[in-house]
């Protein structure tokens, strides 16, 4: 590509300004890949950081507007997969920061203690594997390298297909063990996911540290499940079968939709946040009927329900590989990433004041996301073998 400067500086400001058209956009991550212009690039980030004031009224960047040009052009999961590339590249906008009440873009070039630490404490993001508990208490553990029937309870031959899904196949040829439905529960570790469908069909993706309890074939007139943690639900439509989720004080009732339920013991409020279709929830005597787009929680001690608008994505998108942070205070994130990566979490003094706001990939080692939220300025991080420290700066 022949270098054109004047051209490039163009299409940043397009970009940093939230309009570019979708061949704009395109255009621009194509000379955002050439190191040609990885110079120009930094030297106007630093321009940008300079003329920044904490509190200066400075717009924030909204991701999923960004991306808002090109989804009927390419599709949302393909311009996501271009921009998280385009941060391993460049190093440069991947993340905003609140910071007493104005935003800051950062890079992750900068080399902070966190990156320097991990260079002997580094740990790698989590993956697929989980433990399947059977009726019986018997446990299989599972990970990508498992594939094929696994065990039958009943008519059901329970599998790990090619992709690594776990599958209750109840078309196949029956087995001598009685007919009966069985319980079955699927666990994630720290540092675990896993995809599930169920014998109706309906897809479930476990996030660390959960767990679904379901029977091996739903013969009732609801089908039910209980849930500790979180998981994203695909739901196959049963008009005279509801779909129960099952969560803590908390019960979700579906017919057919898409949705996500996060019910985690240490954080504050179960959320419920739906993608399509409709859902009520029900805690204690109270009942809200949720549409797409909205998020609804409450409290541990409490059956008041709060209905909100939210970025779907935000809550959604662990299940496509993305950390995604919508003005998420530090005790958010890192119970994030203490779930991901299977580490402990210390507070040390005053906990940091900052914000985040945007997408990281999850496929990155600690110390990558350690060093892009350092940069913010406002919080360090000390690495010891799987504890993080985390203080005020």
């Amino acid at each position: 590509m022949e270098q054109n400067n004047e051209r490039f500086n163009y299409l940043l400001k397009k970009y940093l300004d939230k309009n570019c058209t979708a061949q704009e956009f395109e255009e621009f991550f194509t000379y955002v890949a050439d190191p040609a212009y990885e110079e120009i690039l930094h030297a106007q980030m630093n321009h940008n950081f300079k003329s920044l004031n904490p509190g200066a009224d400075v717009h924030q960047v909204d991701w999923d507007n960004m991306f808002q040009n090109v989804i009927h052009h390419r599709g949302r999961t393909r311009m996501k997969t271009l921009f998280g590339k385009w941060v391993g590249i460049a190093a440069s906008i991947a993340l905003i920061v609140t910071i007493g009440g104005g935003y800051w873009w950062l890079k992750t070039e900068k080399q902070t203690s966190a990156v320097v630490l991990a260079k002997r404490h580094d740990v790698k993001p989590g993956g697929d594997k989980a433990v399947l508990t059977l009726a019986d208490g018997s446990k299989i553990t599972l990970d990508n390298t498992v594939k094929g029937t696994l065990t039958h309870q009943g008519n059901t031959a329970i599998k790990q297909d090619s992709s690594g899904m776990l599958v209750y196949d109840t078309n196949a040829e029956p087995h001598p063990a009685m007919e009966t439905a069985y319980t079955n529960t699927l666990t994630t570790p720290a540092g675990g996911k896993f995809m599930l469908v169920l014998p109706d069909h309906s897809k479930v993706w476990l996030n660390s540290q959960s767990s679904i309890s379901y029977v091996t074939a739903f013969k009732g007139r609801e089908r039910i499940v209980e849930l500790k943690g979180e998981a994203y639900f695909e739901i196959s439509k049963d008009p005279e079968r509801p779909f129960i989720v099952k969560s803590g004080r908390g019960s979700v009732k579906v017919l057919g939709t898409h949705f996500n339920v996060s019910a985690y013991p240490d954080e504050r409020l179960t959320e419920v946040v739906l993608s399509e279709g409709s859902v009520r929830l029900t805690v204690g005597t109270e009942m809200a009927q949720l549409k797409p787009g909205q998020q609804a929680s409450f409290g541990k001690h409490d059956d008041a329900i709060s209905l909100k608008e939210v970025d779907v994505d935000e809550a959604v998108d662990w299940k496509n590989g993305y950390f995604q942070f919508d003005n998420a205070e530090i005790e958010k994130v890192m119970n994030k990433l203490k779930r991901w990566y299977n580490i402990d979490i210390q507070y040390q003094g005053i906990k940091p004041g900052v914000k985040f706001t945007g997408i990281i990939s999850r496929n990155n080692n600690l110390s990558k996301i350690l060093g892009l939220l350092e940069t913010s300025g406002g919080v360090n991080f000390q690495i010891t073998d799987r504890t993080v420290i985390v203080k005020k700066h």
